[in-house]
């Protein structure tokens, strides 16, 4: 009886899950003027609205390979410090992630804005002669959702790394094996699984981001949930918007598992 009472809100959780997603679904296949599957034919083939998803999903994977970039060292440095060293990183993580996104958003157009404090930096050290576009564009969008997304990236990895054991570097020291040559052949292999769990955390986070393309893109790099909120609250063409939705979810399904297989193979081969 308790594992029912306890596993109730999981279920209606997922039921309102399911149940949000068949109303997508189901708004996505309501003809158009008697054309059956007329939202898909018209976002399909229409290059302007395709390009909505192909321009998410090159931000995602951008922005998926810089929060690794970043945060395995972060990770892995947090698996050799003291354990009051590692609260604090981890405290500093979870208030920069629990920080207010508007907030978190506009420090970045302070910092990456054309009259902001790198580029006047950079001007003053004469390092360049022109200011630098960092906002407004692809780039300033990744910056911004590639910090946001940061400890997904760390906490899957350091949770790994912790069940390494100790004993294995120790044996390859013993065997002469240098540090580089422990990381490269041991610890980063072993580590695989939570470099694929955060990539796809990443990934699928910056997939459905709306308010960092919306405000560091300034309408110049409208991404798939801009281009769904237009449509259904600005348009009021929820069916157009339940169809790129939905074409988006099919794909980025698609890629995961793809993704997921590769890396289980890897990381069994490795």
């Amino acid at each position: 009886m308790s594992r029912w009472i306890l596993g109730a809100p999981a279920v209606m959780l997922l039921g309102l899950l399911m149940a949000a997603v068949a109303s997508v679904l189901t708004a996505s296949l309501a003809p158009v003027a008697g054309i059956p599957l007329g939202h898909y034919q018209r976002f399909l083939s229409d290059p302007t609205y395709f390009a909505y998803i192909t321009r998410s999903f090159r931000v995602a994977s951008l922005t998926t390979a810089g929060a690794l970039l970043l945060g395995y060292p972060v990770a892995f440095a947090m698996t050799r410090v003291s354990a009051r060293t590692q609260k604090l990183l981890t405290l500093a993580l979870i208030l920069q992630f629990f920080s207010v996104n508007v907030t978190r958003i506009y420090a970045f157009v302070l910092i990456l804005g054309n009259n902001g404090a790198l580029n006047r930096s950079l001007l003053g050290l004469g390092l360049i002669d022109h200011r630098i576009p960092l906002i407004y564009n692809e780039l300033g969008v990744t910056i911004g959702l590639a910090s946001s997304a940061l400890p997904f990236a760390v906490f899957p990895i350091t949770t790994v790394l912790a069940r390494i054991p100790a004993s294995l570097r120790e044996a390859a020291q013993v065997l002469g094996a240098g540090r580089g040559r422990i990381f490269w052949r041991i610890i980063f292999p072993l580590s695989l699984p939570g470099v694929s769990a955060s990539a796809v955390v990443v990934f699928l986070y910056s997939l459905g981001a709306f308010a960092t393309p919306l405000l560091l893109g300034g309408g110049f790099v409208d991404l798939i949930a801009v281009f769904s909120y237009e449509q259904a609250v600005n348009l009021s063409n929820y069916g157009f918007a339940a169809a790129g939705a939905v074409v988006t979810l099919s794909i980025a399904f698609l890629t995961v598992y793809v993704f997921t297989t590769v890396m289980d193979r890897w990381t069994r081969v490795a």
